[in-house]
């Protein structure tokens, strides 16, 4: 649906060019949830304007639905912005007038008559759970329903495309999760393509199908979404995802560990992943039944990455070296990921 090959932007300061976007290249799937996540300044913001064309980039093509927008002249760019919803952090909604003229807005634009109009907004106001704040006018509402506004206005026009721009970010916990609702029920119900922007890693995991981790202009890591949680080769990538899963060693163990395995004493520090059906199976139990060995729990955690579930314990096994080795091998052959982390000469940590 959506595919950017090389995208380039320099602004132009007293002081000399600014490079914001570095070459960037990313495939977007039709229905796909796609997140770009990345800290202030990173250029994430730039890049999802240049899929509209609210940035013209100053290299590179963009295309959207099989055409080539970089390319179009403004008129037709015009239509084509037609197919190309977008939200944005502080709604742009006019305070003028009411819930209803604010969805209708972009209609009236494209020159279609009342008769048109009416169901349109009507059907939409429904969908985003406004129905009876149709008289209201912005000031009345609060930032959750001033965002579902934006998200109506944005789907007037029946797109195929909707470009969320830090979306969520002025709103609380709580209403951040409405609207991600919200946002996964139209991408479900209109099989609606939808990219977003944010720099809070829990509305990547709430939502995402893939994501994006933008740092100086680039990507610097992309993939589906459990496979960067579970697996981050970026170093920023960890920083975000630490945020709000730690998979670290507890700061009070870390001395102790060292990377050689030096005696038949010593005990082994592992973390084990846990991946869908897998985080709700009894591993350590069948592990001690199976084998002559101790294992202490030094960290465990669970969550759920959109809809699956994702596990991380951080184990010390203790016992004759040949157990140990047998231990590690029936780890392995499980559908779970295994990391050796290191090694201690001896440790007491919570005993299964």
């Amino acid at each position: 649906m959506i595919q950017l090959d090389g995208i380039a932007k320099t602004y132009h300061s007293q002081s000399g060019p600014v490079p914001a976007l570095r070459g960037v290249t990313l495939s977007v799937k039709e229905g796909e949830i796609f997140g770009i996540i990345g800290k202030s300044g990173a250029g994430k913001s730039t890049l999802i304007r240049c899929i509209n064309m609210l940035e013209r980039p100053s290299g590179g093509t963009v295309m959207v639905d099989g055409q080539n927008i970089t390319e179009l002249n403004e008129t037709d760019l015009r239509k084509a912005r037609k197919k190309i919803g977008m939200i944005f952090q502080h709604f742009n909604l006019l305070s003028s007038r009411t819930v209803f003229q604010n969805v209708a807005f972009p209609l009236e634009l494209a020159g279609y008559d009342k008769a048109h109009i009416r169901p349109i907004v009507t059907r939409l106001l429904a969908l985003v759970g406004l129905a009876e704040k149709h008289d209201q006018y912005p000031s009345q509402l609060s930032g959750g329903q001033k965002q579902r506004v934006g998200i109506a206005r944005a789907l007037a026009n029946q797109p195929k495309v909707l470009l969320c721009d830090e979306a969520t970010s002025a709103l609380d916990p709580q209403t951040t999760k409405s609207i991600l609702e919200l946002l996964k029920t139209i991408n479900k119900e209109l099989k609606l393509t939808i990219v977003l922007i944010t720099h809070e890693m829990h509305v990547i995991k709430e939502i995402c199908d893939q994501v994006a981790v933008m740092e100086n202009g680039i990507i610097i890591e992309q993939g589906a979404i459990l496979d960067i949680f579970t697996k981050p080769q970026a170093p920023t990538t960890r920083e975000f995802i630490a945020t709000i899963m730690n998979h670290d060693l507890p700061e009070r163990f870390r001395h102790a560990v060292y990377s050689a395995h030096a005696s038949d004493n010593s005990n082994v520090i592992i973390r084990l992943s846990f991946i869908g059906v897998t985080a709700e199976e009894p591993v350590i139990a069948g592990l001690i039944r199976r084998f002559d060995i101790d294992a202490s729990i030094l960290y465990g955690n669970i969550d759920h990455i959109k809809d699956t579930s994702f596990g991380t314990l951080i184990l010390e096994l203790s016992g004759r070296q040949a157990a140990m080795n047998n231990a590690l091998n029936y780890l392995k052959s499980q559908d779970l990921g295994i990391e050796v982390i290191g090694y201690v000469p001896g440790h007491t940590g919570t005993t299964v």
